[in-house]
């Protein structure tokens, strides 16, 4: 009888004790999972946000028909897509993304419209 709760009163201190230093541990050790999703879904919104400031700032741009222009941006580096009814607009829409503050580089997918004819 002595044994039997000699080694329960072992397990209970050995669990209590392995809790503990696991609850002890920073957060950022071993690349926790939910530690993961919390910065990457902070870094989504930072990349919304960024996108969004761009596009603002296409709006805003005159002689630029931003309609058709989509904004893509990860990590401070923003990619251009879309088109545009003129050549000239491709270059006034490139520098004012650059002006955007946070972005780091631009990268320039934009095409012609197609015209009917």
């Amino acid at each position: 009888m002595k044994t039997i709760r000699l080694l329960t009163m072992t397990v209970v201190l050995i669990a209590a004790s392995a809790g503990q230093l696991a609850m002890a541990q920073p957060a950022s050790a071993g690349g926790n999972a939910a530690s993961g999703a919390v910065s990457g879904k902070a870094a989504r919104a930072e990349n919304r946000l960024l996108a969004k400031r761009v596009l603002k700032a296409l709006a805003r741009t005159r002689g630029l028909d931003s309609t058709g222009l989509f904004v893509k941006a990860v990590n401070g580096n923003v990619i251009l897509t879309g088109a545009v009814p003129d050549a000239s607009q491709i270059p006034l829409a490139v520098e004012s993304a650059r002006r955007v503050d946070g972005v780091k580089a631009v990268r320039d997918d934009i095409r012609l419209q197609d015209r009917p004819y």
